[in-house]
């Protein structure tokens, strides 16, 4: 294992990295906050955007067997009440965020049909699990309920999302760059829809049986 302290949008930072004899690359660098992206979008497309396009053309120079490129279904916009996005959902981003996101997925698949390149995309939901950074919801719900508080809800709370265990999109990761067709795209869920409003009621039900003060 090596850690390389470097930025994404640098050309030689990147390359020096590839100097190590790199064969795969998974993509997970992502500015990844809707709400931050609505106060300032420059950092997600300089890093979602300008960051992958890099990364692309430095794996396209090392000759990499395979790049596996980590996006959102937020790509894909809002889902009604029912139904589910499928591989074939059109992209149609509502956020900054997610048009950066979008943006980057189209040049993932521009650089597999253009110059030939083995990129997989996975567009994965909601997810959680330890360590999370403490500006999503699940965690900042957990400590604002835990320090007394006041528990932010955005809108009416009726966004629904579905939730996917951390490990379980590793391991989706893994299979896609393991066994997935290049140029192709997989969605990996969790089957677990909810409301925001849901899962703020449950933890704050589980947070007052575990430490009630």
């Amino acid at each position: 294992y090596s850690f390389i302290k470097g930025d994404i949008t640098s050309r030689d930072d990147v390359r020096a990295a590839m100097q190590l004899g790199v064969t795969d690359i998974i993509n997970f660098a992502a500015e990844s906050h809707v709400d931050r992206s609505i106060q300032d979008s420059g950092p997600f497309v300089r890093t979602n955007v300008l960051g992958t396009q890099v990364l692309l053309d430095a794996a396209r120079e090392a000759k990499v067997e395979r790049f596996v490129h980590v996006s959102t279904d937020e790509v894909y916009g809002s889902l009604g009440s029912t139904g589910a996005f499928t591989e074939e959902s059109p992209l149609r981003p509502s956020s900054p965020y997610s048009a950066s996101k979008a943006a980057s997925d189209h040049l993932a698949h521009a650089w597999h049909k253009t110059y030939g390149l083995a990129v997989i995309v996975s567009n994965c939901s909601n997810n959680y699990g330890p360590y999370q950074f403490p500006e999503k919801l699940i965690p900042l719900t957990i400590l604002n309920a835990v320090e007394g508080k006041s528990v932010y809800v955005y809108g009416n709370g009726l966004n629904v999302s579905d939730w996917l265990h951390v490990e379980d999109h590793c391991s989706g990761i893994r299979r896609a760059l393991v066994a997935g067709t290049p140029g192709e795209k997989y969605n990996i869920g969790g089957g677990n829809e909810r409301t925001n409003l849901q899962v703020v009621e449950r933890i704050c039900a589980l947070l007052d049986r575990i430490v009630p003060a």
